[in-house]
């Protein structure tokens, strides 16, 4: 049985680079802000009514959206909004990025990542974790992919993602894995990841069946 395990079901989580004009980072961030209820309509910040929260997060991030910005800087300016969050990033190999964000998806936490392409190593892309895709195996739950908000990707139609990072649970020592879109399907390896917690929050949703 295949079972998909997810953040949120919304399709208006997906937000087209060209609706906003930017960067992955500020896609992703705006989504994960959209799944913990912080801002109501990720392709709304930088309308002129949008909503107060939505507001003040176009304003932190309008000044860089055209060039991007590392993790490491979105993780300081969303610190600075004091939504209330706690925000973990995390740089190293692979696999420690893949696990980490196994497990935050898996406790309710959105998960913002970046990964280089096999062939494009210097070239980094920001994408949303935003569920977790595997098989129910009686009552055990064995995951195979993580399911992908990706801006820069066609619309997903009725669901919010529209990618997948997929991977063998017994494969410890891989580098890559493969990165499967509607169009186009290459290995990637992901360099750093920023996981972001309402305090005192908990989601118990996505615990395993």
């Amino acid at each position: 049985m295949i079972v998909h395990k997810l953040l949120s079901t919304r399709s208006d989580l997906y937000v087209s680079q060209g609706q906003i004009s930017g960067g992955c980072a500020t896609h992703a961030a705006a989504a994960a802000l959209t799944i913990l209820g912080i801002i109501n309509n990720p392709s709304q910040i930088s309308a002129r009514r949008c909503e107060p929260n939505a507001r003040r997060f176009w304003q932190q991030m309008k000044d860089v959206y055209a060039d991007g910005l590392s993790l490491v800087e979105l993780s300081e300016r969303l610190d600075a909004l004091d939504f209330g969050l706690k925000i973990t990033h995390l740089a190293g190999a692979h696999r420690r990025m893949l696990d980490f964000t196994l497990a935050a998806v898996q406790d309710g936490h959105p998960v913002i990542l970046s990964f280089a392409q096999l062939h494009r190593p210097r070239h980094h892309h920001a994408v949303l974790a935003s569920g977790i895709s595997g098989r129910l195996t009686g009552r055990r739950f064995e995951p195979s992919a993580i399911l992908i908000t990706d801006s820069s990707e066609s619309h997903p139609g009725i669901g919010p993602h529209n990618a997948r990072l997929e991977f063998s649970p017994d494969a410890k020592r891989e580098r890559t894995d493969p990165y499967v879109t509607a169009q186009d399907k290459e290995r990637v390896s992901l360099t750093d990841c920023v996981s972001l917690r309402l305090t005192g929050s908990k989601r118990p949703d996505l615990k395993p069946p």
